[in-house]
């Protein structure tokens, strides 16, 4: 892919979550905007017991900033969003990959649940956390610590999954035996998690904050967590379909993904899977896992890299359709219904199609092997 045709990708995406931000209509339920604007208009609100509260960074700063309250956050939701996607496409090529599964796998990160969900409903922490996931494990990546963790203590200020890649990245290399990178990864990470205790007990030592234990979940660690409350909420069914839209048609493709993938990448994946138990059981799942996507859409990418792009490309505009009613919740629900069918069902070709072609230059091999014998 040429610069000019990824740059006019790039605008064309940009555009498309501004148009999103605009048409998604407002939340029908309780959100947690009352607290964020609230904490963006006096900085501190004395003895809040919203959980929210704490996340400071996000509303201190557009607080600051002028014009509309709800258009300075679906702003601020699009730019962290479209960051996210180009943090993906950094990681993606300081992984190695090709530019065209670079560019694939930041489309699916854009055009996803967790991304969509965020411009219908910005007023959270989220976007910029799945800004500052790839971008960080990049920064590691690249021996850049001080830039990740210097990230890592401003993004902690916002969310407590600041501190998440550089302990997952210090049990990679902890794997690896890669003893110094990944004590210093483990001491960045030490770092963030002293800098989100400190703000903690300043706010509740000094303005009277508290986490709220009657009905927060998330600080209820020994009663379930956020997932308890989560699961409770809603049937069996209602559970499985929340989890499904998760990742959608990425569950059919991610799986082939990892066997694709270099080492290198199954192992942070594999340092990461016990974080993001971790976050799940704290956070709802069905929103927390998101938070990971810089590590499911490269490998979703690496299976649509390898067939045609008129089938990767239907494949994620069938993936963005069907989130344009489970994320941004456009009224559009017997099209998306179709649309996430198709997707699967097209994701499943294009699995179906990389493995058949991968198993036939393996047979090709055993074969060529046993007639040089």
């Amino acid at each position: 892919m040429t610069s000019a045709r990824g740059a006019a990708l790039a605008v064309a995406m940009l555009a498309a979550l501004v148009a999103i931000a605009w048409i998604s209509p407002d939340p029908n339920r309780v959100t947690d905007r009352g607290t964020y604007e609230a904490s963006a208009a006096q900085v501190f609100v004395p003895d809040c017991s919203d959980l929210q509260c704490f996340r400071v960074l996000v509303p201190w700063v557009l607080g600051r900033l002028p014009g509309p309250s709800i258009v300075r956050w679906k702003a601020y939701a699009v730019a962290a969003n479209a960051a996210a996607a180009a943090g993906v496409w950094l990681l993606c090529l300081t992984l190695g990959f090709s530019r065209r599964a670079a560019v694939l796998a930041a489309a699916l990160s854009a055009l996803g649940f967790g991304s969509l969900y965020t411009l219908h409903d910005p007023f959270t922490a989220d976007p910029l956390m799945f800004a500052i996931g790839p971008f960080m494990t990049s920064e590691l990546l690249a021996g850049r610590f001080s830039v990740a963790a210097v990230t890592g203590v401003v993004g902690v200020l916002a969310k407590e999954f600041a501190a998440a890649p550089l302990y997952a990245f210090a049990l990679d290399q902890a794997a690896a035996r890669q003893w110094t990178p990944a004590l210093r990864a483990f001491s960045a990470g030490n770092a963030v998690f002293l800098t989100w205790g400190l703000l903690t007990l300043t706010l509740m030592l000094g303005f009277g904050y508290s986490w709220g234990w009657n009905g927060v979940g998330s600080a209820d660690l020994t009663g379930g967590a956020a997932l308890a409350l989560w699961a409770g909420r809603q049937s069996l069914r209602g559970i499985a379909f929340a989890m499904f839209n998760e990742f959608g048609a990425l569950y059919v493709l991610a799986p082939v993904g990892v066997a694709l993938a270099p080492g290198r990448v199954r192992r942070l994946l594999a340092a990461s899977l016990p974080i993001a138990v971790v976050f799940a059981y704290v956070q709802q799942p069905d929103r927390g896992l998101w938070n990971f996507h810089y590590l499911v859409t490269p490998l979703a990418a690496l299976v649509l890299e390898r067939v045609q792009p008129a089938l990767a490309w239907s494949v994620i505009a069938l993936f963005a359709v069907g989130n344009l009613r489970v994320g941004a919740q456009l009224p559009i629900a017997a099209v998306a219904h179709a649309a996430i069918a198709g997707s699967v069902i097209l994701a499943g070709a294009a699995a179906g199609s990389v493995v058949r072609a991968s198993f036939g230059r393996a047979h090709d091999g055993v074969t060529l092997s046993a007639t040089a014998r």
